[in-house]
């Protein structure tokens, strides 16, 4: 049975630095851990990597508009009201919100401008895109003791989820101490996280387990604090409904499976 981690353990850093691709990531997969993060004493950082806003002297790809039109959002105003959604999650879970001036894939020309090239390989023309992101985080030497990141698995394959991988890697030959979270919705899938383990060349092993029952309603508001988001994410994706009582029922089940029975969050390490 995976070891469920001590309180100790769990608040040892001083600092938690949560690495999100994008709105939403942070609540959907880690919305447990930063919670009690937050109730112990410490507010968890989310840097929100890839949610700058398009640039104004860049004619939006037809697949860029065709996501804002399924988000119900105008091309003028969806920045600013996913950044109020991540506002209001992000009050719930007792995080703090930087913003890097990363723009997402739909937005970074026509590099990705179909589900095929989003869900594909990063492009050639972006393989300095982690070092370019390390250099935007808070982040010196000096911090390797006292500082735990968070970083995507990229389950899903997301390039944005790929790139922020990366840095995680990189961080973590660099010293840090960097914890791996399982990308959610992405692993509700069936078949997408063993898909994806089975792809990564650098050798994991678990962290260990993060107990987030006391914290599991707070979870599900902050989820639900993405209303733009719900129909795409979990009725046309996952497949389950999008009330709050079908994300609770599909975001319960995965966590009680990798909680071997109990409601978790599950993480991991670079073994080398």
């Amino acid at each position: 049975m995976t070891a469920i981690l001590s309180d100790e353990q769990l608040f040892r850093p001083g600092r938690h630095v949560f690495l999100s691709p994008h709105y939403d990531d942070i609540p959907l997969s880690c919305g447990g851990i930063a919670t009690r993060i937050s109730r112990g004493g410490v507010a968890p950082e989310i840097a929100l990597i890839f949610g700058d806003h398009p640039d104004p002297d860049q004619l939006l790809t037809g697949f860029a508009q065709e996501l804002h039109e399924q988000w119900g959002l105008s091309s003028e105003q969806v920045i600013d009201a996913r950044r109020a959604e991540e506002s209001a999650a992000s009050a719930l879970i007792g995080a703090v919100d930087t913003y890097l001036p990363f723009h997402d894939a739909i937005y970074r020309g026509s590099r990705y401008a179909s589900d095929e090239e989003l869900f594909g390989g990063t492009k050639d023309d972006e393989t300095d895109m982690p070092f370019r992101i390390i250099s935007e985080l808070n982040l010196v030497q000096a911090d390797r003791s006292s500082v735990r990141v968070y970083a995507p698995l990229a389950i899903g394959r997301h390039v944005d989820h790929q790139h922020a991988f990366q840095v995680g890697i990189r961080l973590t030959a660099d010293g840090y101490d960097v914890w791996f979270y399982e990308d959610l919705p992405y692993a509700l899938v069936a078949g997408e996280a063993d898909g994806r383990m089975s792809q990564i060349e650098s050798p994991l092993a678990s962290a260990g387990l993060v107990d987030v029952r006391e914290v599991w309603e707070t979870k599900i508001d902050a989820i639900m604090a993405y209303p733009s988001q719900l129909a795409v994410i979990f009725s046309e994706y996952v497949g389950t409904g999008s009330t709050r009582a079908a994300i609770d029922a599909a975001m319960r089940a995965y966590s009680q499976e990798v909680g071997e029975g109990i409601q978790a969050e599950r993480f991991w390490r670079v073994t080398e």
